[in-house]
Protein backbone atom coordinates (compact mmCIF):
# COMPACT_ATOMS: atom_id res chain seq x y z
CA UNK A 1 0.00 0.00 0.00
CA UNK A 2 1.04 3.71 -0.94
CA UNK A 3 0.81 6.39 1.98
CA UNK A 4 1.01 10.13 1.32
CA UNK A 5 0.15 12.75 3.50
CA UNK A 6 -3.75 14.33 3.33
CA UNK A 7 -2.79 18.24 2.09
CA UNK A 8 -1.28 19.87 5.04
CA UNK A 9 -3.23 18.28 7.87
CA UNK A 10 -0.26 15.96 8.63
CA UNK A 11 -2.43 12.74 8.63
CA UNK A 12 -0.43 9.68 6.59
CA UNK A 13 -3.13 8.30 4.36
CA UNK A 14 -3.25 5.24 2.28
CA UNK A 15 -3.78 6.11 -1.10
CA UNK A 16 -6.41 3.76 -1.62
CA UNK A 17 -9.38 4.56 1.25
CA UNK A 18 -12.25 2.63 2.08
CA UNK A 19 -15.27 4.41 0.98
CA UNK A 20 -18.05 3.46 2.97
CA UNK A 21 -21.52 4.63 1.00
CA UNK A 22 -22.30 4.41 -2.51
CA UNK A 23 -24.44 2.04 -3.85
CA UNK A 24 -22.83 -0.94 -1.66
CA UNK A 25 -22.56 1.15 2.23
CA UNK A 26 -20.08 -1.83 2.87
CA UNK A 27 -22.15 -4.65 1.32
CA UNK A 28 -25.59 -3.24 3.22
CA UNK A 29 -26.77 -2.12 0.08
CA UNK A 30 -26.57 -5.52 -1.38
CA UNK A 31 -27.90 -7.26 1.88
CA UNK A 32 -24.60 -8.33 3.72
CA UNK A 33 -24.85 -8.71 7.22
CA UNK A 34 -23.44 -6.08 9.50
CA UNK A 35 -21.31 -8.60 10.75
CA UNK A 36 -19.99 -9.45 7.05
CA UNK A 37 -19.71 -5.41 7.12
CA UNK A 38 -17.09 -5.59 9.85
CA UNK A 39 -15.60 -7.69 8.29
CA UNK A 40 -15.06 -6.23 5.01
CA UNK A 41 -13.64 -3.11 7.23
CA UNK A 42 -11.23 -5.29 9.10
CA UNK A 43 -10.05 -6.82 5.82
CA UNK A 44 -8.78 -3.66 4.55
CA UNK A 45 -7.27 -2.74 7.82
CA UNK A 46 -5.08 -5.90 7.24
CA UNK A 47 -4.42 -5.19 3.91
CA UNK A 48 -2.77 -1.53 4.74
CA UNK A 49 -5.95 1.08 4.14
CA UNK A 50 -6.18 3.32 7.15
CA UNK A 51 -8.55 5.67 5.71
CA UNK A 52 -12.25 5.25 6.37
CA UNK A 53 -14.64 7.73 4.68
CA UNK A 54 -18.39 7.38 6.02
CA UNK A 55 -21.32 10.07 7.08
CA UNK A 56 -24.21 10.40 8.95
CA UNK A 57 -26.34 10.11 5.69
CA UNK A 58 -24.70 6.68 4.80
CA UNK A 59 -25.49 4.77 7.72
CA UNK A 60 -22.53 2.97 8.03
CA UNK A 61 -20.36 5.18 11.34
CA UNK A 62 -21.59 2.37 13.87
CA UNK A 63 -20.01 -0.26 11.75
CA UNK A 64 -16.45 1.12 11.23
CA UNK A 65 -17.13 1.63 14.99
CA UNK A 66 -17.43 -2.06 15.74
CA UNK A 67 -14.65 -2.94 13.14
CA UNK A 68 -11.92 -0.37 14.72
CA UNK A 69 -13.24 -1.55 18.33
CA UNK A 70 -10.36 -2.98 20.61
CA UNK A 71 -7.75 -1.36 18.15
CA UNK A 72 -5.21 1.21 18.17
CA UNK A 73 -7.12 4.42 17.26
CA UNK A 74 -4.50 6.33 16.36
CA UNK A 75 -3.68 3.75 13.51
CA UNK A 76 -6.80 4.52 11.73
CA UNK A 77 -7.96 8.09 9.59
CA UNK A 78 -11.33 8.68 10.08
CA UNK A 79 -13.46 11.19 7.66
CA UNK A 80 -17.25 11.32 8.33
CA UNK A 81 -19.90 14.15 7.80
CA UNK A 82 -23.21 16.51 8.50
CA UNK A 83 -25.70 17.33 6.30
CA UNK A 84 -26.77 21.28 6.48
CA UNK A 85 -30.45 20.43 5.32
CA UNK A 86 -32.84 18.59 6.64
CA UNK A 87 -36.33 18.05 5.33
CA UNK A 88 -35.48 21.27 3.25
CA UNK A 89 -34.89 23.81 6.24
CA UNK A 90 -31.10 24.91 7.20
CA UNK A 91 -29.66 23.24 10.21
CA UNK A 92 -28.24 25.33 13.03
CA UNK A 93 -24.96 25.51 14.32
CA UNK A 94 -26.56 23.33 17.62
CA UNK A 95 -27.92 20.78 15.36
CA UNK A 96 -24.61 20.19 13.08
CA UNK A 97 -22.95 19.82 16.55
CA UNK A 98 -25.35 17.28 17.79
CA UNK A 99 -24.84 15.34 14.39
CA UNK A 100 -21.26 15.39 15.33
CA UNK A 101 -21.82 14.18 18.83
CA UNK A 102 -23.97 11.43 17.25
CA UNK A 103 -21.24 10.52 14.75
CA UNK A 104 -18.51 10.01 17.88
CA UNK A 105 -21.19 7.95 19.79
CA UNK A 106 -21.76 5.54 16.75
CA UNK A 107 -18.10 5.56 15.36
CA UNK A 108 -17.09 4.60 19.30
CA UNK A 109 -14.95 7.31 19.17
CA UNK A 110 -14.20 10.67 21.20
CA UNK A 111 -12.41 12.37 17.85
CA UNK A 112 -12.82 12.73 14.11
CA UNK A 113 -9.69 13.17 12.08
CA UNK A 114 -11.45 14.52 9.09
CA UNK A 115 -15.24 15.90 9.29
CA UNK A 116 -17.32 17.93 7.05
CA UNK A 117 -20.19 19.67 6.16
CA UNK A 118 -21.72 17.61 3.04
CA UNK A 119 -22.94 18.02 -0.21
CA UNK A 120 -22.62 22.06 0.06
CA UNK A 121 -24.00 23.73 -2.90
CA UNK A 122 -23.09 27.36 -4.06
CA UNK A 123 -25.83 29.22 -2.94
CA UNK A 124 -25.54 27.30 0.42
CA UNK A 125 -21.40 28.11 1.05
CA UNK A 126 -22.15 31.91 2.39
CA UNK A 127 -23.89 29.92 5.28
CA UNK A 128 -22.03 27.34 5.73
CA UNK A 129 -18.81 29.53 6.10
CA UNK A 130 -20.45 32.20 8.29
CA UNK A 131 -22.84 30.51 10.59
CA UNK A 132 -21.79 26.93 11.15
CA UNK A 133 -17.64 26.85 10.39
CA UNK A 134 -17.26 29.04 13.55
CA UNK A 135 -18.89 26.03 15.47
CA UNK A 136 -16.60 23.70 13.91
CA UNK A 137 -13.85 25.55 14.79
CA UNK A 138 -14.86 25.59 18.64
CA UNK A 139 -15.74 21.58 18.44
CA UNK A 140 -11.68 21.65 17.18
CA UNK A 141 -10.65 23.33 19.81
CA UNK A 142 -12.29 21.14 22.20
CA UNK A 143 -10.43 18.02 20.18
CA UNK A 144 -13.62 16.14 18.81
CA UNK A 145 -12.23 17.69 15.38
CA UNK A 146 -9.13 17.50 14.41
CA UNK A 147 -9.39 18.87 10.62
CA UNK A 148 -12.10 20.68 9.11
CA UNK A 149 -13.23 19.78 5.56
CA UNK A 150 -16.60 20.36 3.25
CA UNK A 151 -17.76 18.30 0.09
CA UNK A 152 -19.74 19.15 -2.99
CA UNK A 153 -22.99 18.58 -3.98
CA UNK A 154 -21.45 16.65 -7.59
CA UNK A 155 -24.33 16.41 -9.20
CA UNK A 156 -25.80 20.32 -8.84
CA UNK A 157 -22.18 21.58 -9.31
CA UNK A 158 -20.69 19.71 -12.43
CA UNK A 159 -18.32 22.60 -12.35
CA UNK A 160 -17.04 22.77 -8.52
CA UNK A 161 -17.62 26.42 -8.19
CA UNK A 162 -18.46 25.82 -4.40
CA UNK A 163 -15.00 24.07 -3.86
CA UNK A 164 -12.89 26.74 -5.70
CA UNK A 165 -14.12 28.94 -3.29
CA UNK A 166 -13.41 26.78 -0.30
CA UNK A 167 -10.19 26.09 -1.47
CA UNK A 168 -8.59 29.59 -1.00
CA UNK A 169 -10.15 29.30 2.22
CA UNK A 170 -7.06 28.13 4.43
CA UNK A 171 -10.03 27.16 7.27
CA UNK A 172 -11.02 24.52 4.78
CA UNK A 173 -8.12 21.85 5.28
CA UNK A 174 -9.80 18.77 2.93
CA UNK A 175 -12.40 19.04 0.23
CA UNK A 176 -13.96 16.12 -1.50
CA UNK A 177 -15.20 16.61 -4.89
CA UNK A 178 -16.46 14.21 -7.98
CA UNK A 179 -13.49 12.42 -10.11
CA UNK A 180 -13.64 9.43 -11.94
CA UNK A 181 -12.94 8.10 -15.59
CA UNK A 182 -15.35 10.04 -16.93
CA UNK A 183 -15.41 13.37 -14.96
CA UNK A 184 -12.20 15.05 -14.79
CA UNK A 185 -12.49 19.14 -15.38
CA UNK A 186 -10.88 19.15 -11.69
CA UNK A 187 -7.87 17.94 -12.89
CA UNK A 188 -6.63 21.32 -14.65
CA UNK A 189 -8.44 23.67 -12.70
CA UNK A 190 -9.22 22.44 -9.04
CA UNK A 191 -6.26 20.19 -8.29
CA UNK A 192 -3.67 22.96 -9.29
CA UNK A 193 -4.74 24.92 -6.16
CA UNK A 194 -5.17 22.52 -3.54
CA UNK A 195 -1.87 21.76 -4.52
CA UNK A 196 -0.81 25.19 -3.86
CA UNK A 197 -2.97 26.09 -0.88
CA UNK A 198 -1.75 22.76 0.94
CA UNK A 199 -6.04 21.17 0.99
CA UNK A 200 -6.20 17.95 0.76
CA UNK A 201 -8.21 16.00 -1.59
CA UNK A 202 -10.78 13.02 -1.35
CA UNK A 203 -11.91 11.59 -4.37
CA UNK A 204 -15.60 10.23 -4.56
CA UNK A 205 -17.81 8.14 -7.47
CA UNK A 206 -14.27 6.67 -8.02
CA UNK A 207 -15.37 3.47 -9.15
CA UNK A 208 -18.78 3.94 -10.73
CA UNK A 209 -21.44 1.31 -10.48
CA UNK A 210 -21.82 2.09 -14.34
CA UNK A 211 -18.52 0.57 -14.80
CA UNK A 212 -20.16 -2.85 -13.99
CA UNK A 213 -22.74 -2.67 -16.07
CA UNK A 214 -21.69 -3.07 -19.70
CA UNK A 215 -24.69 -2.16 -21.55
CA UNK A 216 -25.55 1.12 -19.14
CA UNK A 217 -22.45 2.45 -20.31
CA UNK A 218 -22.40 1.74 -23.72
CA UNK A 219 -26.23 3.55 -23.47
CA UNK A 220 -24.11 6.87 -21.95
CA UNK A 221 -21.36 6.35 -24.12
CA UNK A 222 -23.73 6.55 -27.18
CA UNK A 223 -25.86 9.89 -25.46
CA UNK A 224 -22.20 11.48 -24.95
CA UNK A 225 -21.52 11.03 -29.19
CA UNK A 226 -24.79 12.25 -29.69
CA UNK A 227 -24.55 15.55 -27.68
CA UNK A 228 -21.33 16.29 -28.99
CA UNK A 229 -19.44 15.57 -25.93
CA UNK A 230 -17.15 12.26 -27.04
CA UNK A 231 -15.43 12.18 -30.88
CA UNK A 232 -17.56 9.27 -32.24
CA UNK A 233 -13.82 8.66 -34.34
CA UNK A 234 -13.01 7.99 -30.77
CA UNK A 235 -15.33 5.04 -29.16
CA UNK A 236 -15.58 1.62 -29.83
CA UNK A 237 -18.77 0.43 -29.53
CA UNK A 238 -17.39 -3.04 -27.95
CA UNK A 239 -15.10 -1.27 -25.98
CA UNK A 240 -16.68 2.27 -24.75
CA UNK A 241 -13.27 3.33 -22.18
CA UNK A 242 -11.24 2.30 -24.73
CA UNK A 243 -10.60 6.14 -25.96
CA UNK A 244 -9.79 6.68 -21.82
CA UNK A 245 -6.75 4.12 -21.65
CA UNK A 246 -3.58 3.37 -23.94
CA UNK A 247 -0.81 0.47 -23.45
CA UNK A 248 0.83 1.26 -19.88
CA UNK A 249 -2.02 3.80 -18.68
CA UNK A 250 -4.48 5.85 -18.66
CA UNK A 251 -4.75 8.79 -21.32
CA UNK A 252 -3.92 12.87 -19.20
CA UNK A 253 -7.59 13.71 -20.54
Amino acid sequence: MDYTELGRTGLNVSVAGLGCGGNSRLGQGQGKSEQQSVSLVRRAIDLGVNFFDTAEAYGTEAIVGKAIAGGSRDKVVISTKARIVRDEALLSPSAVIESLEASLKRLNTDYVDVFHLHGIVPQRYEYAVNELLPALEAEKAKGKIRHIGITEAAARDANHEMLHRAINDARWEVVMLAYHMMSQNARPTLFPSALRNGVGTLLMFVVRNIFSQPDYLQRVVRELVQDGSLNPDDVNEKDPLSFLVHEGGALSV
